[in-house]
């Protein structure tokens, strides 16, 4: 009963909130074979497409997790409900997860099938770095109220990693488009403790329960 209950909350929820983000990060994909020539590639050239586009995807899909809270009636409604907001966020958290995973696998097989040199190492590097970004956007849209501060700092951060290689260090977005080794395990881990801390601060500065 209770997750039947929850499954209609998160049906609910999507289709009235989030379905304009998924497609927006659907449209991402559709887009990069025509950004991109994705025939043949070596394993380094496929790196790039896969690298810079889902970036994109995870600021979409994970900056504004929080956003319909920001309409008053919205949270009020949220505020007068039993089931915790964070069983809430949690939910919509994984959705964009998922969705985030099909979407990136599906563009390494998409590659895949027109012979590029794709494997699932660099579809799970790309999904560690797009996840990265994503909590960055999600982290600072939680704790300042404010999704357009999310979505600023996240393309910020996403486009210093044109200029900035170097001093990222293990924080480098595109690694495997230059060979480095080391940074997806360092971003998938600051993604999730950028997840973690977000839920945290708004359990305990915001008393949200």
């Amino acid at each position: 009963m209770a997750s039947g209950c929850l499954a209609r909350i998160v049906y609910s929820d999507v289709r009235h909130n989030f379905l304009p983000h998924y497609a927006a990060a659907a449209g991402v994909l559709l887009v990069t074979p025509v950004i991109f020539g994705l025939a043949e590639l070596t394993a380094q050239m496929s790196a790039q497409p896969l690298e810079m586009m889902p970036l994109l995807m995870g600021i979409i899909l994970f900056t504004p997790i929080l956003a319909p809270e920001q309409n008053e009636c919205i949270l009020e409604t949220v505020r007068a409900k039993k089931m915790s907001r964070h069983i809430v966020t949690g939910m919509r958290l994984l959705c964009s997860f998922v969705l985030l995973a099909v979407l990136i696998f599906a563009l390494g097989g998409y590659m895949r099938y027109n012979e590029c040199d794709v494997s699932v190492k660099m579809c799970a590097g790309a999904l560690a770095g797009a996840f990265a970004v994503g909590a960055l956007g999600f982290f600072c849209a939680a704790v300042t109220d404010n999704v357009i501060v999310g979505y600023m700092v996240s393309l910020m951060y996403a486009v210093m990693n044109l200029f900035l290689r170097k001093e990222l260090g293990k924080f480098f977005l595109m690694s495997m488009t230059f060979g480095i080794k080391g940074c997806k395990p360092v971003l998938a881990v600051s993604g999730a403790v950028l997840i973690a801390a977000a839920m945290i601060y708004r359990r305990l500065a915001k008393n949200e329960r």
